[in-house]
């Protein structure tokens, strides 16, 4: 087993990954809301008082954590025999590569790459960086760095499920729709909920109608075991999101827009429904995904069938037991 030094930007992730990592054995340190994991610095997720607390690393890297990311301290270096860094990989793995590059360094994606971003991160191929995609849709990047593997985020399917549908609305886990506009969808969402019940919830999702605000981690999962349906309306840059998994792996019965209709194109949005229901991979017209929608809100039984078969596709895509094997056997 290894000493793992975990480096997100992302407090959701975050607890996936130590929890994931610690129960497959290794010990792990993580430098964010989690470095104290029986006290989290916030409630988006539980706490983990079962997994091995550091409060002599801990204490290295207190006040300014986005700092020391940058600069690791040498006690934190010294402890850590493998980097898993998740995001800003220009500050905490290029703009300190000469200090860390004799640790085993894992560039792990999370959708947040460019063109640009791929062909500064190649030049340290060479020199011993590893890659892991989070998407297999990545490599259709024009300027690619190359990638050790492809593995999926992991969510635990007993932590997700339960759906009620008994909310007759449409929802959305939204990072400031209104405010990142396209990026996130904001005119297919608008278009698409048009005399629909909406109830969009997350960080400044007030602003929008409907809107019921950002939300703990307890009533996020009652607000998805509550809808009978979610629009899923993408992230740029991102291939797929946790909170699409997450209303998957509820049941939440989900209608998603389609590749040509989202902001970043046909080659990087992954049809995570083909196969499993409505238009394979989604709706490029907001009219037809209104109409998906009301068919959904109109009848439970429909709404069951589609939230038993997304569900059934959300655990083969992204169940824990499945990415911890993939994991297990990366790392050796």
């Amino acid at each position: 087993m290894s000493r793992i030094l975990l480096l997100t930007a992302h407090s959701i992730a975050e607890y996936d990954d130590l929890r994931m990592l610690s129960e497959l054995g290794h010990e792990v340190f993580s430098i964010g809301a989690y470095t104290d994991p029986a006290h989290p610095a916030d409630d988006k997720r539980p706490a983990l008082p079962y997994v091995p607390d550091y409060p002599d690393l801990a204490a290295l890297v207190e006040g300014d954590q986005m700092a020391h990311k940058a600069h690791l301290p040498d006690g934190v270096l010294d402890w850590a025999e493998v980097i898993i860094v998740h995001h800003f990989v220009y500050d905490w793995i290029a703009g300190q590569w000469g200090r860390i590059r004799g640790k085993r360094v894992i560039w792990r994606t999370c959708g947040q790459s460019n063109p640009d971003l791929e062909g500064f991160m190649r030049h340290l191929r060479p020199e011993g960086l590893q890659i892991v995609r989070y998407s297999p849709l990545e490599s259709k990047s024009p300027i690619t760095a190359g990638m050790d593997a492809v593995i999926r985020f992991g969510k635990e399917p007993s932590e997700w499920g339960g759906w009620l549908g008994d909310d007759l609305s449409v929802g959305n886990l939204t990072q400031d729709m209104l405010g990142r506009a396209d990026a996130c969808g904001l005119s297919f969402w608008e278009y698409a909920t048009t005399g629909l019940r909406a109830r969009p919830a997350g960080p400044a999702s007030e602003l929008l109608p409907g809107g019921i605000g950002a939300l703990s981690y307890e009533e996020m999962r009652t607000y998805l075991r509550g809808l009978r349906c979610y629009l899923y309306t993408g992230t740029v840059p991102a291939q797929y999101t946790l909170g699409l998994i997450e209303a998957m792996m509820t049941g939440t019965p989900t209608v998603s827009i389609g590749q040509r209709a989202w902001a970043r194109g046909t080659e990087w949005l992954e049809p995570m429904f083909e196969g499993s229901f409505i238009a394979g991979g989604g709706f490029d017209d907001p009219t037809h995904a209104r109409i998906a929608l009301t068919a959904l809100l109109n009848d439970p039984d429909y709404a069951l069938d589609v939230s038993r078969k997304q569900r059934k596709r959300a655990i083969q895509l992204f169940g824990m037991d499945k990415v911890k094997a993939e994991w297990a056997a990366f790392l050796g």
